[in-house]
């Protein structure tokens, strides 16, 4: 069991820079959430308005939280491709790239040819 968490570890790797972008388009969502909450919760009454408040805080502090932690990622190179990736994971997808390759089929050639790979 702890061969396969450590296999799956190894697979995660850094996020790309895609999805930081992706990231901080969420966090910006939440900041607008909170934003309508703010703006409606004037009209709220009673226990609506302690739910209408608390949410507006939760939203703006995730939403705060994602964007800042996104933009950091950003700025120190922490994604597939940038300043901070060791290249680590390159051996372990070229490696798995070359076993697809292999199991491919691949179409208009004879079948003696792929029989003859195969056997190699």
């Amino acid at each position: 069991m702890d061969a396969k968490k450590e296999e799956k570890k190894g697979r995660r790797g850094l996020p790309t820079q895609m999805h930081l972008f992706i990231r901080i388009a969420a966090g910006a969502y939440l900041l607008y959430l909170s934003y309508g909450i703010f703006s409606t919760q004037a009209q709220a009454q009673g226990v609506e308005r302690v739910v209408f408040i608390g949410a507006l805080i939760l939203f703006a502090v995730i939403g705060g939280t994602v964007i800042i932690s996104s933009l950091r990622s950003l700025q120190r190179g922490e994604y597939a491709g940038g300043a901070a990736d060791t290249g680590e994971n390159k051996n372990k997808e070229a490696e798995e790239n070359k076993e697809t390759e292999r199991k491919r089929i691949r179409f208009e050639e004879p079948i003696e040819i792929r029989e003859k790979e195969e056997e190699e």
